[in-house]
């Protein structure tokens, strides 16, 4: 019998690449199968071997690129190749992700757990949110919505890991 994958699963952001619209620290809930609409958050897995390999350096989890960007549209290189464009606001910028490169990507559908946040809950702190958002503006595309990529993919859970290697290593040793 198939044994079946839970269409959600909660990844740990880390990192200020989103700036106050995705405190650092907090527990995501990410869904594979759920439609993808400009605006939406998103897990992304890159794959390392592609043209993200610089990244590698800094994101490296085994073999691929873990990151939560803001999901922008899809649209064409010039060469007719299918992107999809990718934003992050601190600093703010948009990558052009062509589909070959990515393992997966699922939205974001909820935050299950945040750190305790900074007291910079100013008008200053709001109005460099609102600024980072307005300069992602130009680049939302008119797109349909995209299905999930990688819809089997998955992270590694760690206590399952740990539990099944102990029980084997308990049953190696009885």
């Amino acid at each position: 019998m198939a044994e079946t994958v839970d269409a959600t699963y909660q990844i740990f952001a880390v990192g200020r690449c989103m700036g106050d619209l995705l405190p650092e620290s907090s527990t995501l809930q990410a869904d594979a199968t759920a439609e993808i609409l400009p605006g939406n958050i998103v897990a992304v897995v890159l794959d390392a071997r592609g043209p993200f390999r610089e990244l590698s350096g800094m994101l490296e989890t085994h073999g691929s690129l873990g990151v939560v960007k803001l999901y922008l549209g899809k649209t064409e290189t010039a060469a007719g190749e299918a992107v999809f464009l990718l934003g992050q606001l601190n600093p703010p910028l948009v990558f052009a992700v062509p589909m070959a490169s990515l393992l997966a990507m699922h939205r974001i559908v909820a935050r299950v757990g945040e750190a305790p946040q900074p007291e910079d809950g100013t008008e200053d702190a709001k109005a460099i949110l609102n600024a980072q958002l307005d300069m992602m503006s130009p680049f939302l595309c008119e797109s349909e919505a995209a299905a999930p990529i990688g819809p089997d993919w998955r992270p590694i859970d760690l206590d399952a890991l740990i539990r099944s290697t102990t029980q084997t290593l308990e049953q190696a040793n009885a």
